[in-house]
């Protein structure tokens, strides 16, 4: 039996900056598939364009608990990366398991860019790269190792000091940066949007329609391997394909080796010409942290400026309008820090959103029996991998082997992770401990 799990607020400013959409229809009745895939955000997505392209005289459903892209795809901080900060480990080993995770994270930014170019999605591509600014002396040396472990690669990058980002960002917060090339920001509600109006005629969208159990069954015509129960229908399928991302552990799905963490983000109103001009005019940016639990922030086409610096074990998972605006109030401090014209009442839009982690930076992508499929679990780099695993998972499940496929087979798998409660209580206090740390950079 799989429960239901609370769904997300209704406040993500990504969203919100979207013109409404008609939404599908909830799932009723007895609904019959020769696929059923349960999450409908990028992974699902992806995976049911991928389906109806490879099979299509089969019936594809997919079914979400709240409307379509609008979970974590829709709430994520938008940017499509490439290369991930490091230690900078320069043993052969850590550089060619580096090399490994990067060739894959660079598949998945191809896999989106082919289907925004393909169908004409407007997301606000904008391949600007990307940037890691530190405030703190000891963040620099990791930053020159990352810059070592980038020439090792030959990947293009540059390093700034303060007055070089002060020009680049508009802020004189931050003492030193590495900014590389080959990663995209975008507007990630609208990717979503787009990959939903995409669907080819044999896919069923059901929306609203949360998964309350399923089971495998055998009946005599040999038809129906899977049984699905909504809240009001019933849906058999040959195959099941899990796409839950944050959802999967609470919903049993590789439970022992996943985890769900909720993060909460805010969205200025655009900022006034005056205001734009004080801070130099500068082109769109996007800023990680150096420090782990460091702010995310970024500088919008439409000259919004979004944070993000909270990250926290909230079983609930969905957050309630108060406890927003409890880490409302620690966006705006990161703000404040970085830009002192701006104040709460220029937040626009605030909102949480789930992720999944693994013990060691480890994905999903496995066929837990048979005709019972899962992808997820992208430890914050859901847009590329997650698009990627969805569109791979066909060729996957029919037993075929491509270079993308045999890339995300030869990444580490998901570590063994201690039982509950002991779980809740290690990861509440290394992220206690991060924000410590991070207190200057959030």
């Amino acid at each position: 039996m799989q429960k239901s799990v609370a769904i997300n607020d209704q406040h993500c400013g990504w969203s919100k900056l979207l013109s409404p959409r008609t939404y599908s229809n909830e799932a009723t009745g007895t609904i019959t598939a020769d696929w059923i895939i349960v999450g409908a955000g990028y992974t699902g997505l992806a995976a049911a364009y991928a389906f109806a392209d490879k099979y299509p005289e089969q019936k594809i459903v997919i079914i979400d608990a709240q409307g379509a892209g609008e979970g974590a795809s829709a709430r994520n901080s938008g940017y499509l990366v490439d290369s991930t900060l490091n230690d900078g480990h320069l043993s052969d080993t850590g550089l060619s398991s580096y090399l490994e995770k990067y060739l894959l994270n660079k598949s998945g930014l191809d896999a989106v860019e082919y289907m925004v170019k393909k169908h004409n999605i407007k997301c606000d591509w904008s391949p600007i790269g990307k940037i890691h600014a530190t405030t703190q002396k000891k963040n620099e040396s990791k930053l020159q190792s990352y810059s070592q472990t980038l020439t090792s690669l030959e990947l293009p990058h540059r390093i700034l000091n303060r007055q070089e980002l002060i020009a680049r960002t508009g802020t004189s917060y931050y003492r030193s940066a590495v900014e590389t090339e080959g990663a995209v920001m975008l507007q990630p509600a609208a990717l979503a949007r787009g990959m939903i109006e995409r669907l080819q005629s044999n896919v069923s969208l059901y929306e609203f329609s949360p998964l309350v159990s399923w089971e495998k069954i055998f009946e005599a015509d040999g038809y129906s391997n899977i049984r699905v129960t909504t809240p009001k229908s019933e849906i058999k399928a040959k195959n099941i394909m899990f796409a839950l991302n944050g959802y999967m552990a609470p919903n049993k799905i590789k439970n022992s080796r996943v985890f769900p963490l909720t993060l909460t983000a805010s969205l200025t109103r655009p900022l006034t010409d005056t205001e734009f001009e004080t801070i130099g005019s500068p082109k769109e940016w996007g800023i990680l942290s150096a420090q782990a639990m460091g702010a995310t922030v970024r500088l919008t086409s439409d000259r919004r400026i979004m944070i993000r610096n909270t990250a926290e074990v909230w079983p609930r998972m969905s957050m309630s309008e108060a406890e927003l605006n409890t880490r409302k109030h620690l966006h705006v401090s990161g703000l404040i820090k970085r830009f002192p014209f701006l104040n709460a009442y220029d937040i626009d839009y605030t909102w949480s959103g789930v992720t999944c982690i693994s013990k060691n930076n480890a994905n999903i992508f496995q066929q837990l029996e048979n005709h019972v499929f899962a992808a997820g679990c992208y430890n914050g780099g859901g847009i590329g991998l997650g698009v990627l695993f969805g569109q791979e998972m066909p060729d996957f499940a029919a037993g075929e082997h491509s270079d993308n496929i045999n890339k995300i087979l030869n990444r580490p798998q998901p570590k063994l992770l201690p039982p509950q409660p002991v779980l809740n209580w290690g990861i509440s206090m290394k992220l206690a401990k991060d924000r410590y740390f991070a207190a200057d950079e959030r």
